[in-house]
């Protein structure tokens, strides 16, 4: 029952949050505040959720079916969400655990908290610039920046969007590393002749795993920050195109659905993410 407590409270959150330049907005320079609005239109949505059509939207003059874009949409923005929280969950392991004790994977450390100080959006804008120049260099083209045209490639924005989460769980992961690293029973492991490897597996890992998986809500949130700016910029076809919408006027029913659609995916992957884990004890840690 309080799981549909919190279906029913993030489904009227949404609405409110899409329902904003509906309640509130400027006449005149005259503030009006018309909440009366967003109870028509919800009460229209959910109408049209009620008989499965979900309503249309406009994607440039054309008038589509909400209920037939929404899952190819879908499927795409999963794919950036999932990989990209893998890429970020796998590399902060690696570097950050299993290959923390090695001079040049600490220096790659600095050169990431180097990074970490520029806004997440900066570093997407200059990666965006770096491959424009990489197109002018080679005429190897590898972004789309035409809004008429789709992505040239899914990986090149799962790369931008796994910049922010990749540095941001890597420092957890490095900065406890260096905690655990000092315990007296890590200490008394190695005395007793465990190898390195052993150690890292069963009494390290064993130990960051609490802090990996409280931050990786945390990991998922910057993602999905990340995404709008992603799938907007890198005319990516996914479920931020129900909310800008380009060439076409805001949508609430199109807004709705697609902030819906990219919470739900945040908690699929929040689930998967950690099944994944628990594949990777079962066959590693515990064997």
């Amino acid at each position: 029952m309080s799981y549909v407590r919190q279906l029913l409270g993030m489904f009227i959150l949404v609405i409110a949050v899409c329902g904003g330049p509906f309640m509130l907005y400027t006449v005149k320079e005259e503030i009006v505040f018309e909440p009366e609005n967003v109870v028509v239109r919800s009460v229209y949505l959910i109408q049209q959720i009620a008989t499965g059509s979900l309503g249309t939207y406009y994607l440039g003059d054309n008038e589509r079916s909400i209920a037939e874009d929404i899952l190819p949409f879908a499927l795409s923005t999963f794919e950036l969400l999932f990989s990209s929280v893998c890429i970020a969950v796998i590399a902060s392991l690696i570097f950050g655990l299993f290959l923390q004790r090695f001079g040049m994977v600490r220096q790659f450390q600095k050169l990431l908290n180097l990074l970490s100080t520029i806004p997440d959006f900066i570093l997407i804008f200059l990666s965006i610039l770096a491959a424009v120049s990489f197109y002018k260099l080679t005429n190897i083209r590898i972004i789309t920046l035409s809004p008429t045209s789709d992505s040239a490639n899914t990986w090149f924005p799962i790369t931008l969007l796994a910049i922010g989460p990749t540095i941001f769980l890597m420092k957890v992961v490095s900065l406890k590393y260096v905690q655990i690293g000092g315990e007296d029973y890590i200490k008394t492991a190695l005395a007793k002749g465990m190898g390195i490897w052993h150690v890292l597996i069963h009494h390290v890992y064993k130990n960051i795993k609490p802090f990996l998986l409280a931050d990786l809500k945390k990991t998922i949130a910057i993602t999905v920050a990340n995404l709008f700016v992603v799938e907007y910029l890198l005319n990516v076809v996914g479920l931020t195109r129900f909310i800008f919408s380009k060439n076409a006027p805001y949508q609430f029913n199109s807004a709705v659905m697609g902030l819906l659609g990219i919470i739900l995916l945040s908690i699929l992957v929040y689930f998967l993410v950690r099944a994944v884990l628990y594949l990777f004890e079962r066959a590693v840690v515990y064997k």
